[in-house]
Protein backbone atom coordinates (compact mmCIF):
# COMPACT_ATOMS: atom_id res chain seq x y z
CA UNK A 1 0.00 0.00 0.00
CA UNK A 2 1.06 3.58 -0.63
CA UNK A 3 1.29 6.86 1.22
CA UNK A 4 0.28 10.07 -0.53
CA UNK A 5 2.41 12.97 0.66
CA UNK A 6 1.48 16.65 0.27
CA UNK A 7 4.63 18.58 1.17
CA UNK A 8 7.12 21.10 -0.16
CA UNK A 9 9.75 20.10 -2.70
CA UNK A 10 13.19 21.64 -3.10
CA UNK A 11 15.49 21.20 -6.07
CA UNK A 12 18.50 20.98 -3.76
CA UNK A 13 18.41 19.86 -0.15
CA UNK A 14 16.32 17.69 2.14
CA UNK A 15 13.14 19.20 3.54
CA UNK A 16 9.48 18.33 2.99
CA UNK A 17 8.95 15.69 0.33
CA UNK A 18 12.60 15.97 -0.65
CA UNK A 19 13.37 14.32 2.69
CA UNK A 20 10.25 12.25 3.35
CA UNK A 21 10.02 10.48 0.00
CA UNK A 22 13.57 9.12 0.02
CA UNK A 23 13.29 7.96 3.62
CA UNK A 24 9.94 6.24 3.16
CA UNK A 25 11.10 4.56 -0.04
CA UNK A 26 14.35 3.46 1.61
CA UNK A 27 12.22 1.83 4.31
CA UNK A 28 10.14 0.00 1.70
CA UNK A 29 7.14 2.29 1.28
CA UNK A 30 5.51 3.29 -1.98
CA UNK A 31 4.99 7.06 -1.98
CA UNK A 32 2.94 9.33 -4.21
CA UNK A 33 4.59 12.73 -3.78
CA UNK A 34 2.46 15.82 -4.42
CA UNK A 35 4.46 19.07 -4.20
CA UNK A 36 2.64 21.94 -2.53
CA UNK A 37 5.40 24.41 -3.34
CA UNK A 38 8.50 24.12 -5.52
CA UNK A 39 11.62 25.98 -4.40
CA UNK A 40 15.25 25.97 -5.44
CA UNK A 41 16.31 25.30 -1.83
CA UNK A 42 15.26 25.88 1.76
CA UNK A 43 14.37 29.56 2.29
CA UNK A 44 16.49 29.64 5.43
CA UNK A 45 19.61 29.66 3.25
CA UNK A 46 18.50 32.89 1.56
CA UNK A 47 17.90 33.58 -2.12
CA UNK A 48 15.36 30.79 -2.67
CA UNK A 49 13.38 30.96 -5.93
CA UNK A 50 10.12 29.27 -6.86
CA UNK A 51 6.59 29.31 -5.58
CA UNK A 52 3.41 27.43 -4.68
CA UNK A 53 1.91 24.84 -7.01
CA UNK A 54 -1.41 26.22 -8.38
CA UNK A 55 -4.41 24.33 -7.02
CA UNK A 56 -5.69 23.69 -10.56
CA UNK A 57 -2.43 21.97 -11.50
CA UNK A 58 -2.47 19.90 -8.33
CA UNK A 59 -6.03 18.82 -9.10
CA UNK A 60 -4.95 17.69 -12.59
CA UNK A 61 -2.03 15.74 -11.17
CA UNK A 62 -4.32 13.96 -8.75
CA UNK A 63 -6.89 13.28 -11.48
CA UNK A 64 -4.15 11.67 -13.53
CA UNK A 65 -3.06 9.59 -10.56
CA UNK A 66 -6.65 8.45 -10.06
CA UNK A 67 -6.94 7.24 -13.66
CA UNK A 68 -4.16 4.78 -12.84
CA UNK A 69 -5.90 3.57 -9.70
CA UNK A 70 -3.41 5.32 -7.46
CA UNK A 71 -5.83 6.44 -4.78
CA UNK A 72 -7.20 2.93 -4.32
CA UNK A 73 -3.70 1.83 -3.31
CA UNK A 74 -3.29 4.49 -0.61
CA UNK A 75 -3.56 3.59 3.07
CA UNK A 76 -2.41 6.95 4.44
CA UNK A 77 -2.12 10.65 3.68
CA UNK A 78 0.49 12.98 5.11
CA UNK A 79 0.47 16.75 4.74
CA UNK A 80 3.20 19.19 5.67
CA UNK A 81 3.95 22.68 4.38
CA UNK A 82 0.89 23.75 2.38
CA UNK A 83 2.12 26.77 0.42
CA UNK A 84 -1.40 28.24 0.22
CA UNK A 85 -4.62 27.79 2.14
CA UNK A 86 -6.30 26.42 -1.00
CA UNK A 87 -4.13 23.32 -0.81
CA UNK A 88 -5.99 22.25 2.32
CA UNK A 89 -9.17 21.75 0.29
CA UNK A 90 -7.29 19.43 -2.06
CA UNK A 91 -6.04 17.43 0.92
CA UNK A 92 -9.61 17.21 2.26
CA UNK A 93 -10.94 16.02 -1.10
CA UNK A 94 -8.35 13.29 -1.49
CA UNK A 95 -8.73 12.18 2.10
CA UNK A 96 -12.50 11.86 1.64
CA UNK A 97 -12.03 9.74 -1.49
CA UNK A 98 -9.59 7.43 0.25
CA UNK A 99 -11.76 7.05 3.35
CA UNK A 100 -14.79 6.32 1.16
CA UNK A 101 -13.13 3.06 0.14
CA UNK A 102 -10.86 2.49 3.17
CA UNK A 103 -12.58 3.35 6.43
CA UNK A 104 -9.26 2.88 8.20
CA UNK A 105 -7.41 5.33 5.92
CA UNK A 106 -5.00 7.32 8.09
CA UNK A 107 -4.24 11.03 7.89
CA UNK A 108 -1.14 12.52 9.51
CA UNK A 109 -1.09 16.31 9.63
CA UNK A 110 2.30 17.92 10.18
CA UNK A 111 1.09 21.47 10.94
CA UNK A 112 3.96 23.47 9.48
CA UNK A 113 3.19 26.97 10.76
CA UNK A 114 6.31 28.35 12.43
CA UNK A 115 9.03 27.84 15.00
CA UNK A 116 11.03 29.69 17.64
CA UNK A 117 8.16 32.02 18.49
CA UNK A 118 7.50 33.08 14.90
CA UNK A 119 4.75 32.21 12.42
CA UNK A 120 6.16 32.00 8.89
CA UNK A 121 3.00 31.23 6.91
CA UNK A 122 0.04 33.44 5.98
CA UNK A 123 -3.12 33.76 8.04
CA UNK A 124 -5.10 31.71 5.51
CA UNK A 125 -2.63 28.84 5.86
CA UNK A 126 -2.93 28.99 9.66
CA UNK A 127 -6.71 28.81 9.33
CA UNK A 128 -6.45 25.98 6.81
CA UNK A 129 -4.16 23.93 9.04
CA UNK A 130 -6.50 24.39 11.99
CA UNK A 131 -9.25 22.97 9.79
CA UNK A 132 -7.11 20.01 8.77
CA UNK A 133 -6.36 19.27 12.42
CA UNK A 134 -10.04 18.40 12.88
CA UNK A 135 -9.69 15.61 10.30
CA UNK A 136 -6.33 14.22 11.38
CA UNK A 137 -5.72 10.89 13.05
CA UNK A 138 -2.18 11.96 13.95
CA UNK A 139 -0.79 15.48 14.30
CA UNK A 140 2.88 16.33 14.82
CA UNK A 141 3.45 19.94 15.94
CA UNK A 142 6.64 21.44 17.28
CA UNK A 143 6.39 23.41 20.54
CA UNK A 144 5.46 26.70 18.88
CA UNK A 145 2.85 25.07 16.67
CA UNK A 146 1.38 23.20 19.64
CA UNK A 147 1.00 26.46 21.54
CA UNK A 148 -0.61 28.11 18.50
CA UNK A 149 -3.09 25.27 17.98
CA UNK A 150 -3.97 24.76 21.64
CA UNK A 151 -3.88 28.33 22.93
CA UNK A 152 -1.75 27.11 25.85
CA UNK A 153 1.61 28.44 27.00
CA UNK A 154 4.22 25.68 27.21
CA UNK A 155 6.47 26.30 30.20
CA UNK A 156 7.05 22.78 31.51
CA UNK A 157 6.30 19.15 30.75
CA UNK A 158 2.93 19.19 32.52
CA UNK A 159 1.88 22.24 30.53
CA UNK A 160 2.98 20.59 27.30
CA UNK A 161 0.93 17.52 28.14
CA UNK A 162 -2.15 19.65 28.83
CA UNK A 163 -1.70 21.40 25.49
CA UNK A 164 -1.38 18.06 23.72
CA UNK A 165 -4.61 16.82 25.31
CA UNK A 166 -6.31 20.07 24.27
CA UNK A 167 -5.30 19.53 20.63
CA UNK A 168 -6.34 15.91 20.90
CA UNK A 169 -9.78 17.18 21.88
CA UNK A 170 -10.06 18.80 18.45
CA UNK A 171 -10.06 15.39 16.77
CA UNK A 172 -6.66 13.67 16.40
CA UNK A 173 -6.25 10.37 18.23
CA UNK A 174 -2.49 10.88 18.48
CA UNK A 175 -0.53 14.07 19.13
CA UNK A 176 3.26 14.00 18.90
CA UNK A 177 5.21 17.00 20.20
CA UNK A 178 8.31 16.73 18.04
CA UNK A 179 10.67 18.82 20.18
CA UNK A 180 10.30 20.52 23.53
CA UNK A 181 12.62 22.20 26.02
CA UNK A 182 10.62 23.20 29.07
CA UNK A 183 11.65 24.46 32.46
CA UNK A 184 11.97 20.89 33.75
CA UNK A 185 13.67 19.45 30.67
CA UNK A 186 17.39 18.88 31.33
CA UNK A 187 19.45 21.65 29.72
CA UNK A 188 21.44 19.11 27.74
CA UNK A 189 18.38 17.34 26.32
CA UNK A 190 15.14 17.75 24.40
CA UNK A 191 11.85 15.97 24.96
CA UNK A 192 9.76 14.24 22.32
CA UNK A 193 6.30 13.42 23.65
CA UNK A 194 3.30 11.50 22.33
CA UNK A 195 -0.23 11.03 23.61
CA UNK A 196 -2.87 8.67 22.31
CA UNK A 197 -6.36 7.97 23.61
CA UNK A 198 -5.06 5.91 26.53
CA UNK A 199 -1.51 6.82 27.49
CA UNK A 200 1.34 9.30 27.08
CA UNK A 201 5.03 8.67 26.51
CA UNK A 202 8.21 10.71 26.52
CA UNK A 203 11.71 10.30 25.14
CA UNK A 204 14.42 12.56 26.50
CA UNK A 205 17.23 12.75 23.98
CA UNK A 206 20.68 14.35 24.24
CA UNK A 207 20.59 17.76 22.59
CA UNK A 208 22.76 18.50 19.58
CA UNK A 209 23.84 22.14 19.63
CA UNK A 210 22.56 23.19 16.23
CA UNK A 211 19.39 23.51 14.16
CA UNK A 212 18.40 20.97 11.52
CA UNK A 213 16.06 22.05 8.72
CA UNK A 214 13.78 19.17 7.76
CA UNK A 215 14.14 17.22 11.00
CA UNK A 216 10.45 17.66 11.84
CA UNK A 217 9.40 16.58 8.33
CA UNK A 218 11.58 13.51 8.68
CA UNK A 219 10.34 12.61 12.16
CA UNK A 220 6.69 12.80 11.10
CA UNK A 221 7.30 10.49 8.15
CA UNK A 222 9.30 8.03 10.22
CA UNK A 223 6.62 7.94 12.91
CA UNK A 224 3.91 7.19 10.33
CA UNK A 225 6.01 4.42 8.77
CA UNK A 226 6.64 2.67 12.07
CA UNK A 227 3.10 3.19 13.37
CA UNK A 228 1.13 1.89 10.40
CA UNK A 229 1.82 -1.88 10.65
CA UNK A 230 0.68 -2.50 14.25
CA UNK A 231 -0.64 0.91 15.42
CA UNK A 232 1.84 0.71 18.32
CA UNK A 233 2.39 4.29 19.45
CA UNK A 234 5.23 3.71 21.92
CA UNK A 235 7.16 1.58 19.43
CA UNK A 236 6.68 4.10 16.63
CA UNK A 237 7.93 6.94 18.84
CA UNK A 238 11.05 5.06 19.88
CA UNK A 239 11.85 3.69 16.42
CA UNK A 240 11.32 7.04 14.69
CA UNK A 241 13.52 8.91 17.16
CA UNK A 242 16.23 6.25 16.94
CA UNK A 243 16.31 6.50 13.14
CA UNK A 244 16.22 10.30 13.14
CA UNK A 245 19.05 10.46 15.65
CA UNK A 246 21.34 8.58 13.25
CA UNK A 247 20.60 11.08 10.48
CA UNK A 248 21.30 14.04 12.75
CA UNK A 249 24.56 12.54 14.03
CA UNK A 250 25.74 11.90 10.48
CA UNK A 251 24.82 15.47 9.54
CA UNK A 252 26.98 16.75 12.40
CA UNK A 253 29.83 14.46 11.35
CA UNK A 254 29.62 15.76 7.78
CA UNK A 255 29.33 19.37 9.04
CA UNK A 256 26.55 19.70 6.46
CA UNK A 257 24.00 22.49 6.18
CA UNK A 258 21.39 19.98 4.96
CA UNK A 259 20.39 16.63 6.43
CA UNK A 260 22.94 14.01 5.34
CA UNK A 261 20.27 11.53 4.30
CA UNK A 262 22.25 9.72 1.63
CA UNK A 263 25.29 9.21 3.83
CA UNK A 264 23.11 8.23 6.80
CA UNK A 265 20.71 5.87 5.06
CA UNK A 266 22.22 2.62 6.35
CA UNK A 267 22.57 4.04 9.86
CA UNK A 268 18.94 5.14 9.73
CA UNK A 269 17.73 1.66 8.79
CA UNK A 270 19.81 -0.01 11.54
CA UNK A 271 20.32 2.50 14.38
CA UNK A 272 23.23 1.89 16.73
CA UNK A 273 21.10 2.98 19.70
CA UNK A 274 17.48 1.96 20.15
CA UNK A 275 15.56 4.34 22.38
CA UNK A 276 12.77 3.18 24.68
CA UNK A 277 9.76 5.38 25.34
CA UNK A 278 8.87 6.11 28.97
CA UNK A 279 5.22 6.05 30.02
CA UNK A 280 4.45 9.33 31.76
CA UNK A 281 0.73 8.99 32.49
Amino acid sequence: MAIISFQSHVVAGYVGNSAAVFVLQRLGREVFALPTILLSHHPGHGGAEGGPIPSALMARLLAGLETRGGLSRCEAVISGYLGTGETAQTVCTILARIRATRRDGIYLCDPVLGDDGRTYVSDDVVAAVKGLALLADIITPNAYELSLLSGHDLTNRAGALRAMRAVQGLGPSIVMLTSFSGGDTPETAIDVMVVDRDLAWRLTIPKLQRKFSGAGDLLASLFLHFWLPDRNTAFALAAACSALREVLLETVTQNADELSLIAAQNRMVSPSVQFTAEIIV
